[in-house]
């Protein structure tokens, strides 16, 4: 049976994480679908800031996935470290961190896309990442309905924005005008506009017809 080559360069997607249950989780994945053979992208892992420095410097990274939960420097530093050096890498955010003080924190740093490992899976992630099927994009181009909503906002207004539009449940982030969660249906409560003191007072006198 004739092969063909592909003339495509290889891939590389450091995946920087101190949870060795989850690498071991990944790596079982990506061997079992064959991801290498099938997409020519290679996973290499790093369980802190300093060893996912010293494996950028020895290869040509194109997409750092990275947790924030790191032990002794945490992945903040890492994302400095990268723009510091003026480097262009996307750097996706995979992390248990959901708190919305820590999404505005995330959403201030030159991060492309933020995910929240309570809300996706580890499976689809890489699918997302390879591209596989209809989600095939460009390695450089993935997409998260996040990303075009932190881009846009200050910090202040990130932070009371992820205030309003976390579901109370299981703090998926939703759409502003959202009424129900659509991860676990959670109806989202929202309080009534009150009216200032003042303004109420007035606007009774006003309605008062003079004795």
């Amino acid at each position: 049976m004739e092969t063909t080559q592909s003339s495509v360069r290889q891939r590389n997607v450091l995946v920087v994480d101190s949870d060795k249950e989850l690498i071991r989780n990944m790596r079982d994945y990506l061997d079992h679908h064959e991801i290498f053979a099938k997409f020519n992208i290679n996973f290499v892992f790093a369980f802190s800031c300093k060893e996912a420095l010293k494996k950028m410097a020895e290869q040509e990274i194109d997409l750092v996935v990275l947790e924030i939960l790191l032990p002794i420097i945490n992945g903040y530093y890492l994302v400095k470290q990268i723009r510091a050096q003026g480097r262009k890498i996307p750097v996706i955010v995979y992390t248990r961190l959901k708190g919305p003080q820590d999404l505005a924190r995330l959403a201030s740093l030159e991060v492309d896309n933020i995910f929240i490992k309570q809300l996706m899976k580890m499976e689809d992630l890489i699918q997302m990442i390879v591209g596989e099927g209809e989600q095939k994009v460009e390695l450089d181009k993935v997409l998260l309905e996040l990303q075009s909503q932190i881009k846009s906002l200050s910090d202040s207004e990130i932070q009371a924005q992820l205030k309003v539009v976390n579901c109370p449940r299981c703090h998926m982030i939703l759409n502003r005008d959202a009424y129900f969660c659509p991860n676990c249906g959670q109806k989202i409560f929202k309080a009534s506009p009150k009216i200032p003191v003042k303004k109420a007072e007035e606007a009774v006198k006003t309605q008062t017809p003079n004795v």
